[in-house]
């Protein structure tokens, strides 16, 4: 309890006041400097997923249709053969 009362001692009258003005009058560049960096990262982070996404799917793509092409193919040998 005495280190509270000596802390406040310390402090000038009107401290806190003057420090919760000042933080607030700061808030708002700040707030849309973050705001725009979080944008900034979203973005960023669904361009690196639609550029993964699309070579991924390109390259699965290209791996069904090579699978299907070899059923079809083995599908036409059984027609021919019966």
């Amino acid at each position: 309890m005495r280190l509270r009362e000596h802390a406040a001692s310390q402090l000038t009258p009107g401290f806190p006041e003057r420090v919760l003005r000042a933080s607030r009058a700061r808030a708002s560049p700040l707030f849309v400097a973050h705001f725009a960096m979080c944008a900034a990262t979203a973005a960023a982070c669904l361009a690196a997923v639609a550029l993964y996404q699309s070579r991924l799917s390109g390259d699965d793509d290209a791996t069904n249709l090579a699978r299907w092409n070899e059923i079809a193919a083995q599908a036409n040998d059984l027609e021919q053969g019966i």
